[in-house]
């Protein structure tokens, strides 16, 4: 259940929980959202469909710092099973936009970090052919970057444009942290 001031995530668009608007619509209960990084956006939602996965709270820290911990593991979509039985490349990118809209609809913030893998694969084999990532792809990566960013900023309690370097650094040191440990490891594992 939500109160009155909760930050909470409304299908894409992170919010703050700005009143409850009785009898509102059709003699039902509405919560009035006010979206923080859409300026002068406000959202209703019956009080009987805020429920996950549709309305749920902002993650915590511990939980932004898990997810982002775990972007380096993540696999990204499987394009070879999304674009079995697709028989040409028209066919090949419809598969591939339907299983971003797909992970979109889950509103989970771990959906979006395969589709935001995917299409840095994408781009760079795009690139590596000579060729410009595709308007779906560039369109997709952006929403989802742009989705995670917005509820990362509030998890994390930082501005909203600080998120990407951060992003980067945390990344960046849970890489290193691996390679370190990888490196005690074979010396562990030398003869001495």
């Amino acid at each position: 259940m939500v109160s009155m001031g909760d930050a909470v995530v409304y299908r894409h668009h992170v919010c703050t929980v700005a009143a409850l608007r009785e009898a509102y619509f059709e003699g039902r209960d509405y919560w009035e959202l006010h979206a923080l990084f859409e300026n002068s956006l406000k959202l209703f939602v019956s009080t009987d469909d805020a429920q996950p996965p549709t309305l749920r709270p902002v993650m915590t820290r511990k939980e932004a710092l898990s997810l982002i911990d775990s972007i380096h593991d993540a696999d990204a979509i499987d394009e070879d099973a999304v674009q079995s039985q697709a028989a040409t490349p028209t066919l090949r990118e419809r598969r591939m936009k339907e299983e971003y809209d797909r992970r979109l609809k889950t509103f989970a913030p771990e959906d979006l970090i395969p589709i935001m893998k995917s299409v840095h694969l994408r781009t760079a084999r795009c690139e590596g052919a000579g060729r410009h990532i595709t308007a779906t792809d560039k369109k997709y990566f952006d929403l989802a970057e742009g989705l995670l960013c917005d509820e990362l900023s509030l998890s994390l309690d930082i501005p909203r444009e600080q998120v990407k370097d951060f992003l980067v650094e945390r990344i960046g040191q849970g890489e290193a942290k691996r390679r370190h440990r990888a490196g005690i490891l074979r010396t562990a594992g030398e003869p001495r």
